[in-house]
């Protein structure tokens, strides 16, 4: 219906660092900037003003900041986090400079949401006619506790500046970084490349004085300030290298780097620095060759191959197999990436939820075995059995007629009724004529059989 809609997929993670980093570059306006929910940014500008020649210079400081960085924003300046938060939020315009001590007036049109009370408060106000702020302090506050709660009370008294809100200024990890200034800006991918190994050298010098190493490294090109096609300032280009393994060997760390460089490196201006650096790091000891051999050479050789996979392919196909509690077959395991930053980040199976597996009353069985080679989906097959719900004596594969001449089962599994399509299934370990052992199972509910996998 709307061809041109743009849509993205929602990674609140990404949003959180990218709104860490705005916090960060927020220090140019003041030593106090706290971070507010999951889109605000709130600084204390006491005294920071002079700076700037007065607050309307300050404010426009910090939304022309934003703008340049690809971001629309919305701003206020107050008298207190409250009243500025509020402003900011459900103000006409998009950048108030409200007057010293006129607080009050300022937020009494604005509506209650904006004191940052929730949802069901707003609604329970909203049923009795209040829907201003200016409504809500002509009630008694003695009412407003017993009927809307103590938070009410709190935000309003937080928002005047009877109740004092204490910012928790946002201060980032330490990171390790290394820099290297070429000389001059350029697109030229040797020099870039020469500028990479050496800020590569400082940086692994750098992780060997603090005995550390990293599974994930960024490198960032700076650019100097340029007007683009689209009218932006093109600042920097910042590409991701994760590994399976922390590491500091910077023959390896280059040999990574050299592909994402050739491969994704798309400046919108030349560059005229390289930065190197990380936002964790991970305690990693010397080694040294040994006199026995012990395998740890073969797991470190093992490593750099999954790394060099994963800079070329991507983390995401780079995965290993996981099980999981399921007993249906097809759905008991999940992949896992094993390179760096998502590696404790499972990819999702289709359905998660526990099921039941049925045995005759009396009878217990150790779990049986599965077949090495599991099919993606089962496959319909036609089988022959003596009794309906008895073991297979003949099956058909790919128009071949397969005599059964040992079958073991059933192993009878079955889905909990929450799953929403029952799953009913008796399984039987078949030895055909030909020596070949399949695993086959009769579907309970349609009496169909399926060929699920091969043990050989």
């Amino acid at each position: 219906m709307v061809p041109h809609l743009v849509t993205c997929d929602d990674d609140p993670a990404a949003d959180r660092r990218e709104l860490e980093s705005l916090a960060v570059w927020a220090d140019c306006l003041s030593p106090v900037v706290h971070i507010e929910g999951d889109d605000t940014l709130i600084a204390d500008v006491t005294g920071c003003e002079r700076l700037f020649k007065g607050e309307a210079n300050l404010l426009a400081r910090a939304v022309a900041g934003l703008k340049d960085q690809g971001f629309s924003s919305r701003g206020a300046v107050a008298d207190t986090p409250g009243a500025a938060w509020a402003i900011a939020h459900a103000h006409p315009e998009p950048a108030v400079v409200a007057e010293p001590g006129q607080t009050a007036a300022e937020l009494a049109p604005l509506p209650v949401w904006s004191l940052r009370i929730g949802p069901e408060t707003t609604a329970a106000l909203a049923s009795v006619g209040v829907e201003t702020i200016a409504a809500l302090l002509y009630l008694p506050r003695s009412s407003l506790t017993s009927r809307f709660g103590e938070e009410l009370l709190d935000r309003i008294d937080q928002a005047l500046g009877n109740l004092p809100e204490p910012l928790i200024p946002y201060r980032p990890l330490p990171v390790v970084a290394r820099r290297f200034d070429i000389g001059g800006a350029t697109s030229r991918l040797d020099v870039l490349t020469e500028g990479v190994r050496r800020a590569l050298e400082r940086f692994c010098k750098e992780l060997e004085r603090r005995v550390a190493g990293v599974r994930q490294m960024f490198v960032t090109f700076n650019c100097p300030d340029v007007m683009t096609e689209a009218g932006t300032r093109a600042r920097r280009v910042t590409l991701d290298v994760s590994m399976s393994q922390p590491t500091r060997c910077a023959r390896h760390l280059f040999s990574l780097v050299v592909v994402v460089v050739l491969d994704r490196l798309e400046l919108p201006a030349p560059a005229d620095s390289v930065t190197l650096w990380a936002r964790d790091t991970e305690t990693l000891d010397g080694w040294q060759d040994e006199l026995f051999s012990t395998g740890f050479k073969d797991r470190r050789e093992l490593s750099d191959l999954l790394d060099r996979l994963a800079v070329r392919l991507g983390p995401e196909v780079v995965v290993s197999p996981q099980f999981i509690s399921e007993h249906q077959p097809e759905l008991a395991f999940r992949y896992v990436s094993l390179v760096g930053a998502n590696k404790t980040s499972p990819t999702r199976p289709r359905i998660s939820k526990i099921s039941t597996r049925a045995y005759p009353r009396g009878q217990q069985f150790a779990p049986a075995p599965r077949p090495l080679r599991l099919l993606p989906r089962p496959v319909e097959i036609a089988a022959t059995a003596l009794v309906p719900e008895g073991p297979p004596i003949a099956l058909r594969l790919n128009g071949t007629q397969h005599t059964v001449v040992n079958a073991v089962g059933p192993e009878r599994i079955e889905t909990g009724w929450w799953r929403g399509p029952h799953v009913r299934r008796d399984y039987y370990r078949v030895t055909t004529q030909a020596g070949r052992h399949a695993w086959v199972f009769r579907e309970r509910d349609t009496n169909k059989w399926f060929l699920h996998g091969w043990f050989d």
